[in-house]
């Protein structure tokens, strides 16, 4: 088996906010994400930015967010205690030409999954610094849509590997459907959860 593919995984999940209006501050998604190798998942959300692609003048929309800091299985009091960390204490990480904050998000639309229609590359890439000292995460997320027909984005979280470019990584890497079936990727909340919640 190739080593990419022996890599930790984490999942990486996130609906739509349906309280969202046009021109309002609210974020455009709020879901979870775990660092590769857990199931340790933290809450986060995503604002969404149209921007123009430079090369061909098309509209895109990328993503920008924040996570919480401690996981959600942690203890109340955990939880609680983590309001008061400081955000100063972990460094910025750099991703290419980006400097993430900690607990920063980024997102962008995938430019490699034209270069190859026949892989199931998927439909954006992004990072991730978890803060306090541990190394960056990569995303790749499919656009799906949930049980009730609103947009989401699934998929899953690893680690960078190095000399690798982002298009050998994604080829490197195990389709959503294997990740689904793998156990790493959720599929969303069970139907009876997905009652109460409203998704």
């Amino acid at each position: 088996m190739d080593q990419t593919n022996q890599q930790p995984r984490g999942n990486f999940i996130a609906f739509i906010n349906r309280d969202k209006k046009v021109g309002d501050k609210r974020p455009a998604f709020d879901g979870r994400i775990a660092i590769p190798g857990t199931e340790d998942e933290r809450r986060h959300v995503l604002w969404a930015h149209e921007y123009t692609n430079p090369k061909t003048g098309e509209a895109l929309v990328m993503f920008n967010g924040e996570a919480g800091n401690v996981a959600t299985s942690a203890s109340a009091l955990d939880q609680i205690s983590s309001l008061a960390a400081q955000a100063s204490d972990s460094p910025e990480a750099v991703v290419g030409n980006l400097n993430l904050a900690a607990g920063q998000i980024v997102m962008f639309p995938n430019g490699f999954k034209d270069e190859a229609p026949e892989k199931d590359r998927p439909d954006y890439w992004g990072a991730y610094n978890p803060g306090n000292g541990e190394p960056i995460v990569r995303i790749s997320a499919w656009a799906k849509k949930d049980r009730s027909g609103h947009a989401m984005l699934t998929g899953a979280t690893s680690y960078p590997i190095p000399d690798k470019s982002e298009a050998q990584m994604q080829d490197a890497q195990t389709d959503l459907g294997q990740l689904v079936e793998q156990g790493v990727v959720s599929k969303g909340m069970p139907k009876k959860a997905a009652g109460r919640s409203g998704r």
